[in-house]
């Protein structure tokens, strides 16, 4: 029998494959680029997983596909892009799924939003607007400052503003009529300040268990690009506990019930405030930090959540032995990545520090407000999430990237 996976994360696929076969099956990976997986693709076995090239951004072209798999047992929904075309594609063949509605759901951050407010967990409402100056300074001016304008349905850090005065204001209203959406609308809603941390879950027919907290470090404001994760952050246990019982509330009033969730919110001086619903595993590599973490295969999840039974981790004795921090490497101009001059220090670095590309020597880098414009990362280990985080600092610190001019 056989998993599909429609597109997946950066990395994972190596956990992905191994919790396939460990139930039996093989994974069957979906792409319309998979120079995207070189780095997994490259430490599998050519028979370990099945990559079918198709373009993805086509239903018909995917269904075509997955009719000439006589032996599918399940579809994995691994991101955000194609959350709603997986779960269109599962209900098709009767697989597990979240369900399209839900899909729909997430993928609306304006509509996550008002579901969370009418449910009394957070503050305030959102605004759907036009992605024209006007509406904003409209939604702008109803709001306040300091307000958030951001994609309803982007990924990545990509086309999200924030604006803390009228020249930013201005300058927003300048940049979202030129801005590529993958949302038809913008959201605008307050900034809720407060570091932020991202809630790791697992749940089965709405019963929800927590698997860890995340941290995740920003560059100073009004960017604020992902510079630095670090997982599991120790919590007092009554703040752990709240949040246990709050994430559960949270996944309730969205309406998502089975599965994994990557949950990002501010702890604000008032409490937590959602900042983005994911139904899917973390990216990066904080599966990876997780699983080792943990001592325990957490794709395991998805795939038992694919093939719709019940996921075993929430049921598995957890604890944390080890804590992992990981940072983004950026270069410090756009260019064309030739290479990087350091990694092959990292073993120098205490932590066991651990290089990750996620660009190749060739590729051209444009985009360094968000994460397209990440090249690799790097992680590393300690005794706990904080010094794991310390580790990863000081090795990529010796990391420096080699770029050419664009032209």
């Amino acid at each position: 029998m056989t998993i599909v996976s429609l597109e997946a994360l950066t990395f994972g696929l190596t956990r992905l494959r191994a919790a396939a076969a460990e139930s039996g099956h093989r994974l069957c990976l979906l792409t319309g680029d998979r120079s995207i997986y070189a780095y997994e693709l490259d430490r599998l076995g050519p028979d370990d997983v099945t990559v079918i090239d198709v373009d993805t951004t086509d239903v018909a072209a995917c269904a075509a596909v997955l009719d000439r798999l006589p032996d599918l047992a399940g579809l994995v929904n691994s991101t955000d892009t194609w959350m709603l075309p997986g779960a269109t594609l599962a209900a098709r063949y009767g697989l597990a799924t979240l369900g399209p509605q839900v899909a729909h759901t997430l993928r609306d951050k304006a509509q996550v939003r008002t579901l969370l407010h009418r449910a009394g967990l957070s503050r305030a409402d959102a605004l759907r607007v036009e992605p024209t100056g006007e509406a904003v300074a409209g939604a702008v001016a109803a709001i306040g400052y300091p307000v958030i304008v951001k994609d309803s349905a982007g990924t990545s850090s990509r086309s999200v503003w924030l604006i803390r005065d009228d020249a930013e204001r201005d300058r927003t209203a300048r940049e979202v009529a030129e801005a590529t959406l993958l949302g038809r609308h913008l959201v605008v809603e307050p900034y809720f300040p407060g570091p932020v941390y991202s809630a790791e879950t697992v749940s089965w027919r709405g019963h929800t268990r927590l698997l860890g907290i995340a941290v995740h470090i920003h560059t100073p404001e009004p960017v604020r690009r992902e510079e630095a994760v670090a997982f599991p952050v120790a919590l007092p246990p009554a703040e752990s506990e709240r949040l246990a019982t709050w994430i559960g509330e949270v996944l309730a009033a969205v309406g998502f019930t089975d599965g994994v969730a990557h949950t990002e919110f501010a702890h604000t001086p008032a409490g937590p405030e959602v900042v983005e619903i994911n139904g899917r595993i973390a990216g990066a590599v904080i599966g990876e930090m997780m699983c080792r973490s943990l001592g325990v295969n957490v794709y395991a999840a998805v795939t038992d959540t694919a093939l719709g039974r019940r996921p075993r981790l929430l049921d598995a004795p957890l604890s944390a032995d080890r804590g992992y921090g990981m940072t983004f490497l950026h270069p410090p101009a756009a260019g064309r990545l030739a290479g990087w001059r350091g990694p092959e220090r990292l073993p120098m670095f205490p932590g066991g520090p651990e290089f990750f590309p996620t660009a190749q020597p060739g590729d051209r880098i444009v985009h360094l407000a968000d994460q397209r414009g990440c090249t690799a990362l790097v992680m590393a280990e300690g005794p706990t999430a904080e010094i794991g985080l310390y580790h990863a600092l000081a090795a990529a610190g010796t990391v420096t990237h080699d770029m050419r001019p664009l032209h």
